[in-house]
């Protein structure tokens, strides 16, 4: 992994809740814990859009989770 020390302003209180979300113990540690699940989620919308309109889940499950959708409206 390549690491450059970089200058930047950030919200203090941001960084701490999204360090304590995820688990992190430094700062740096925080950072990079943020940037890797960004581009995951940026991976799961891509993989959501892919599958748009396909039948990619088991049955069973589509069927609990519409269920779990109805329970709670």
């Amino acid at each position: 992994m390549a690491v450059k020390r970089k200058s930047h302003n950030l919200d203090e209180r941001l960084l701490r809740r999204a360090a304590r979300a995820l688990g992190a113990a430094t700062e740096t540690e925080a950072i990079h814990k943020a940037l890797r699940a960004v581009l995951v989620a940026e991976d799961l919308v891509k993989d959501l859009e892919a599958a748009r309109g396909k039948n990619v889940f088991r049955r069973e499950f589509v069927d609990e989770m519409r269920a779990e959708r109805a329970d709670r409206q």
